[in-house]
């Protein structure tokens, strides 16, 4: 069982999981990470296969994210690819600082917004960064992402950070035993890949009631009601 609030509890996530799996993005992105301190076209093509949306509406976005890939390499220096709840407050306290460094470096940039941000640099570092787009943003804070300026995107990419490393904290076992059940499938997924991707399933298939996918429509894993347990 995982609960990600009083009003969201799976009793069975590894179902969600694998269903997410076989019909939504998983190939072409949860196997390209690219642990190392660049950022690379690679990076921005495989975001784009999770929605990352950079330069669909402006051809630039890219160029201007790769004129800054120096910049940006020296801040993921500092940045561990770390699993988010292994890290000691002493530890967690410090490299928040470098963290808000590394985004409003990346939220500079023009077009860039948070879901851009995080979706690169889960494959940067995807022990650490879970992919924080509008549906993870609206289900954790009720909050539409897009209506945000780039401050109130910061303080909420870092607070939304904060929420899954306490809720993977406080369920270890939980985390790690769902790990151990879809460990059989194709790409492993790091535990905030699947905190993101719970939390963005119970977002578009259960509360918005959007069940169409890239493959198949969800019919297995849908929560009875608008809210409610698995």
């Amino acid at each position: 069982m995982i609960k990600l609030r009083d009003d969201v509890i799976f009793e069975d996530p590894q179902t969600r999981i694998r269903e997410y799996c076989a019909i939504e993005v998983y190939y072409d992105y949860d196997d390209k990470h690219n642990i190392n301190h660049d950022i690379t076209q690679r990076d921005i093509d495989s975001a784009n296969q999770l929605y990352a949306m950079i330069d669909r509406y402006d051809n630039e976005e890219s160029k201007r994210l790769l004129n800054r890939s120096k910049k940006l390499s020296k801040l993921l220096t500092s940045i561990p690819n770390t699993d988010i709840h292994a890290i000691s407050s002493e530890n967690w306290s410090k490299l928040r600082i470098d963290i808000k460094k590394l985004f409003a470096e990346f939220l500079s940039i023009k077009g860039f917004n948070l879901a851009k941000t995080t979706k690169i640099l889960h494959l940067k570092r995807p022990n650490l960064f879970p992919a924080l787009d509008s549906f993870v943003i609206k289900f954790l804070f009720d909050i539409n992402l897009s209506s945000l300026s780039k401050p109130r995107q910061l303080y909420l990419g870092l607070q939304a950070l904060e929420m899954t490393r306490k809720i993977i904290k406080e369920q270890k076992d939980e985390f790690e035993k769902l790990t151990k059940q879809i460990s059989d499938l194709p790409i492993p997924l790091t535990q905030v890949r699947i905190f993101d991707i719970l939390c963005w399933t119970t977002e578009k298939w259960d509360i918005r009631k959007n069940k169409k996918a890239p493959y198949e429509k969800t019919n297995q894993s849908l929560i009875p009601g608008r809210r409610g347990s698995l």
